[in-house]
């Protein structure tokens, strides 16, 4: 396999590999709360034009005062079938906004926060439905680019972009 191009197998009435180069790797895994945690509150950091090591510093610093690593979900989170992510999420921003807030306009940090939770928000899809979301936003590529691409017809394609965006719109702020 070549560097840099990923084989995904993907579902479909003829059973097609299809080869899609450079998928990031939150296409094609689930990651973990604290792990998606940390990923938030770096791409803040990147958004806001913060260094990596000052992204690094605001991560330890937003994630220890909010509580999120190293803390277990409790068994009352996991029996309930909204994900406990999205509350530790909102202890997340609403800590970011309390640290950042005094020396960033608000109305840019929402805007960052924002695109942000949208990124947690596709990491959380099913895997065909992450792949057609992130290839349209992300990868500027239109219906019947997908659909050259993955072998999907016209209408799963669409199909599976209006449930991914219902999906994340519904769970996303503003």
């Amino acid at each position: 396999m070549r560097a840099g191009v990923v084989t995904v197998r993907l579902w479909s009435r003829r059973g097609r590999t299809v080869r899609v180069a450079d998928v990031p790797s939150w296409v094609r895994e689930r990651p973990d709360v604290p792990e998606r945690m940390v990923t938030l509150v770096y791409r803040v950091g990147v958004g806001l034009g913060r260094s990596p090591r000052g992204c690094a510093r605001l991560c330890s610093r937003v994630l220890v005062r909010s509580a999120v690593l190293g803390a277990e979900p409790s068994t009352r989170d996991e029996q309930v079938w909204i994900d406990p992510g999205r509350r530790v999420r909102t202890r997340v921003v609403v800590v970011l906004r309390a640290d950042l807030g005094a020396r960033i306009d608000l109305a840019y940090l929402d805007s960052v926060v924002r695109d942000a939770i949208f990124l947690d928000e596709m990491a959380l899809l099913p895997p065909r439905q992450r792949l057609a979301l992130w290839m349209t936003t992300l990868g500027d590529g239109t219906v019947p680019d997908i659909v050259a691409r993955t072998g999907w017809t016209t209408s799963q394609t669409t199909r599976l972009l209006r449930t991914a965006l219902q999906s994340v719109t519904a769970h996303s702020p503003g």
